[in-house]
């Protein structure tokens, strides 16, 4: 079974269980049953979307710039793009069990994709995808999925490359595809709705244009131009107003997202939604929006792929295959809320690498990206005798024991060193920590002193920081979270305490509090034996859903490519203890659902559903549910409804039946996921709404014909109505989808009794 798409948690199956024992006494849905909550209709905002040309008369200068960036080159029509690959007719590649061949029909490219025996399938190429590093090529296949096929051209080198050597998939011979509109689909163009009709199973989505225009980074444009041309037709309507960068209501005043003035955390919000792997539970998100609205970042506990033995993270919580925005939300100088994206990248592009504000390969140009805010750098600590440290002459070596006009006295060589390996390039870090050879020597984490010496060992680098900086406490703490998050991304449970604490260190960045407070949720659900992870719907970006190529075998089921056994089953040698929950453990988790970081307060509120008691977790859920953050909300009555509790008197019920609606909507979000229909269906029929509750999970059924979960919750609702008979129709059709479904047995036996 795979976690969150085939399972219920044991309360669940106590609860039916219950129901089912109780069912011969008809039950009425309450007299003031919520009512089933309405999702908002894809596109809403997209009236508001004029289009980036809407832009040009007013803004020709950053119009002219952004038409250059590799921002609008990210998906274009084939028809309007630049084609890079080799598309010569009969233009030959094969690796990893599969072969292609290349060519162009009327003038526009196609591909044609063999492997495992199978008939050769040939796709036209409708849209590329990015330009920088490498070049995807999209097609649009029949239902409306746009097909991001499995062969890509490495822009430097001039050649073809299987998606094997850059993306973590099994090896051999699958059709597992990545679908554009279904991972990619709300960054890879401007207002995009997925538009997935249940009815004729098709995807009809729609976008406002190709690529990352202007109102993917400033937001829809028709309020900003209606407000121009107000002021323009009537210019005493145009106020005084300080046009400065230190202005923050500049962005509310002009109706636009400003990045000269606006908050350095929305900014942060506007760029990491795109430039960061995410879990998408809400749709719609606008430049100058709150990103803990829509959606969350990965975390070092997310689950690991079963082909990915290395996952998206060090062990001490750095990005190793994307700069992450998580990377940046690590630094001290975020933390400090001193430091966005466009302190030193420029989004409407630049002549520069990676878009810097200048070029850090010309001698010490790269050092006024960190000196613009620091201004002095710090005393080594060893040898107070040396000449004040300055970012200048001999000050300059007092501070890197370096030679001033060497690569180690560039704040970048020390302080960004290569840290994402898995993309066929190296990618310096952004969380701008210093180096700790203790974690390359335990976890082979790079460091620069030995990526820079590449004769030496971590343990001279040790010694040498050591003795020039004394520095071990600041290494030792490092190293010791290094190893927690390694120990309990392992599977040992005797790392909840750590854990626990890590959690509710303030001094932690909002990466590492979050994934601690998940990793204890994780560590306690799968110790319980059978026992499996229902999750909250989550759209991942980095993870693909085999999807079969013939539509007709849609019903087969699929594991989206997560391994259901934790990290440990696959560790042998790994040594784990059972984790045992105290009464600190569940103090800590109720703490950092109080704490400022949304992402800490998601973590900590569906670990308490796993750690916490039902009693000793009411109270701190239920703050939750007026939760400034959406995602906190709609988490906080997810979790409830699992414990049972799915009404509360007075305020605290009205704020329930709110976050339920939040929840529902969120389900509603991804209706080509039968998992997110049968959770509607099980929650709405545990609120009354039987009418609803039946519509969703015959959904359900329609989307994933082979999907045992709402068959149970059918039969569920059979049983209550006195329909026994029909109940154990219901509860055999699951167990011969699922024979090993939980307690399945055991329903059945029940309703044979009563029938």
């Amino acid at each position: 079974m795979s976690s969150g798409s085939k399972a219920v948690l044991a309360a669940f199956l106590l609860l039916v269980l219950t129901v089912v024992v109780r069912a011969n006494e008809l039950v009425l849905p309450p007299a003031d049953a919520s009512p089933p909550a309405q999702a908002p209709q894809a596109g809403d905002a997209g009236a508001d979307y004029l289009g980036s040309q809407s832009c040009a008369r007013c803004h020709e200068a950053d119009h002219t710039q952004w038409k250059n960036s590799l921002h609008i080159k990210m998906t274009k029509p084939v028809a309007e793009a630049v084609i890079l690959g080799d598309f010569r007719d009969g233009t030959k590649f094969a690796d990893h069990d599969r072969s292609y061949v290349f060519g162009r029909k009327g003038g526009k490219p196609f591909v044609t994709v063999s492997f495992g025996g199978r008939a050769p399938e040939t796709f036209a190429v409708d849209y590329t995808l990015g330009a920088k590093r490498y070049q995807g090529y999209l097609s649009m296949l029949p239902e409306g999925r746009i097909y991001v096929l499995p062969v890509f051209w490495h822009v430097e080198h001039k050649r073809w490359m299987d998606w094997k050597e850059i993306t973590p998939i099994p090896d051999g011979a699958h059709d597992i595809r990545q679908i554009w509109n279904g991972n990619c689909f709300n960054c890879h163009a401007t207002n995009i709705a997925q538009g997935y009709d249940l009815n004729e199973k098709k995807y009809k989505s729609t976008w406002t244009e190709m690529g990352i225009g202007c109102e993917a980074c400033h937001g829809p444009g028709r309020p900003h131009v209606t407000l121009m041309e107000q002021w323009e037709k009537n210019p005493a309507s145009k106020p005084a107003y300080d046009n400065s960068a230190s202005n923050r209501g500049l962005s509310d005043l002009l109706k636009t997202l400003s990045f000269k003035s606006a908050e350095p955390r929305r900014i942060y919000d506007t760029c990491a939604y795109c430039h960061g792997n995410k879990k998408n539970t809400f749709v719609g998100f606008k430049a100058g929006d709150r990103y803990e609205d829509f959606a969350l970042p990965f975390l070092v506990s997310d689950p690991i792929p079963e082909n990915d033995f290395q996952g998206e993270f060090w062990p001490d919580g750095r990005p190793n295959r994307f700069n992450r925005n998580q990377a940046l939300a690590m630094s001290g100088c975020f933390q400090a809320n001193a430091v966005t994206c466009t302190s030193c990248h420029v989004a409407h592009g630049s002549p520069n690498d990676a878009s810097l504000k200048v070029n850090i390969h010309n001698a010490r140009d790269g050092d006024t990206l960190c000196t613009q805010c620091h201004t002095t750098p710090k005393r080594a600590a060893v040898n107070p005798r040396l000449p004040s440290p300055s970012f200048t002459g001999d000050g300059l070596e007092a501070h890197t024991f370096h030679k001033a006009d060497s690569t180690g006295s560039r704040c970048i060589g020390c302080h960004m060193s290569d840290v994402n390996w898995r993309l066929l390039i190296r990618k310096r870090d952004h969380t701008f920590q210093a180096p700790v050879p203790e974690n390359t020597a335990q976890f082979g984490i790079p460091n620069a002193c030995t990526t820079c010496h590449d004769d030496r060992t971590p343990e001279w680098a040790v010694k040498q920081m050591d003795g020039w900086w004394g520095d071990e406490a600041r290494r030792v703490k490092a190293a010791s979270l290094a190893s927690t998050m390694y120990r309990a991304g392992s599977g040992d449970g005797a790392t909840l305490p750590d854990l626990a604490r890590l959690a509710i260190d303030r001094s932690q960045n909002m990466i590492i509090r979050a994934s601690a407070a998940d990793y204890i949720g994780r560590l306690v659900a799968e110790s319980r034996p059978g026992a499996v992870v229902r999750r909250a719907p989550e759209q991942a970006q980095t993870s693909f859903v085999e999807r079969p190529s013939n539509p007709a075998e849609a019903g087969r089921r699929s594991t989206g490519g997560v391994d259901s056994r934790t990290f440990a089953e696959r560790s042998s040698n790994i040594r784990r203890t059972p984790p045992t929950v105290t009464p600190a453990i569940v103090n800590a988790l109720i703490g950092a659902a109080n704490d400022p970081e949304p992402v800490v307060r998601v973590a900590a509120v569906e670990a308490l559903g796993h750690a916490g008691s039902r009693e000793r977790a009411l109270a701190p859920l239920t703050a939750r549910l007026v939760d400034q953050a959406r995602l906190v909300r709609a988490k906080a009555a997810e979790v409830l409804a699992n414990f049972g509790v799915i009404e509360l008197p007075g305020a605290a019920g009205e704020a329930l039946r709110k976050a339920q609606n939040e929840y529902i909507v969120a389900l509603d979000t991804f209706p080509d996921v039968a998992t997110n229909h049968a959770l509607k269906g099980w929650l709405e029929s545990e609120r009354g709404n039987v009418i609803v509750s039946r519509d969703a999970l015959n959904k359900a059924t329609i989307v994933d014909p082979n999907y045992a979960f709402p068959w149970v919750i059918k039969g569920v609702l059979s049983a209550r109505e006195g329909k026994f008979a029909e109940a154990l129709e219901m509860w055999k059709k699951a167990r011969s989808l699922e024979p090993s479904y939980p307690n399945i047995d055991q329903l059945i036996a029940e309703a044979e009794k009563r029938k």
